[in-house]
Order: structure tokens, then sequence, then C-alpha cells
């Protein structure tokens, strides 16, 4: 070999069990031509432990993280990979912390985002993009 090293797969080093219970998809990656939602899983709030937010403002309260998670993994959402959680995570402290003011509501600690890609014919009011036609400026031939 001249000097190459193995490609290393994502969380293949990773001490915890988490990764093995939980495996993010190998093959989500960005720009994804998918559309998808987000949900989150935050800690420290009065009303319960754990709170799940995700579409269209529903937020549940947990006391266990455990119940938390298998409440959002059987509405079909699924761990991202780190990279893009980390992302995600300080995008949203980013835009908690420029609220003038502050936020109006305790936002708690963002555990955990995770996602779940929207069906073409659930997608209301936007026409489907095909994937060979990402990047196209003049649309589809």
């Amino acid at each position: 070999m001249s000097g190459a090293s193995p490609v290393k797969r994502p969380r293949d080093d990773a001490p915890n069990a988490s990764a093995a219970i939980v495996p993010a998809p190998m093959d989500f990656t960005r720009p994804s031509p998918t559309p998808m939602n987000i949900a989150t899983i935050s800690s420290g709030f009065e009303k319960g432990d754990f709170l799940v937010r995700e579409e269209k403002g529903l937020r549940v309260y947990f006391d266990f993280f455990e119940e938390a998670f298998n409440y959002i993994s059987n509405r079909g959402y699924i761990r991202m990979l780190k990279d893009d959680e980390e992302e995600w995570i300080q995008l949203m402290n980013h835009i908690h912390t420029s609220v003038k003011g502050g936020m109006r509501y305790n936002t708690g600690k963002l555990l955990m985002v995770l996602f779940r890609p929207i069906e073409e014919d659930k997608i209301v009011g936007v026409p489907p993009v095909k994937a060979e036609n990402l990047g196209q400026l003049d649309g589809p031939k």
C-alpha cells in the first residue's frame, strides 16, 4: 500500500452502545434531494424531564429519555449522522441566542436531532424535484 489508510465508517470506533442500538443511516448524504422533517429531544423542563418537539409545533413531555425516544422513533423519525446532528444543534443554539431579549419560552438543552424523509405525494404546494434535475438552472430536460 502507498500510505493510504483504510476508510473508516462513521461510528465504528464509538465506545458507547447507543450507536449499535440506534444506528444512523449510512446512506444519508447532503445535499439531500429528499425533503425532510426534523424532530428534537431536549431536557430541562418542569412538566417533564424530556421534551419531544416535532412537526407543526407538537410538543410532548416525558419523564424518561427512553419513553421520549421510543415515541419519536415510532413516529418514523431516525437518528441523524453525528456530524449532521451536531450541525443542527449548533444552528439551533445560534438561532436561540440571536433572539433579542432571549427566547420567550425555556428551550432546554438540546440532546438529539432526528429526521424523517417526506414522501413526494405528501408535499403540499411544491412540485417534486427529481434527483437527475438537481443543479440544472433551466429546469428539467
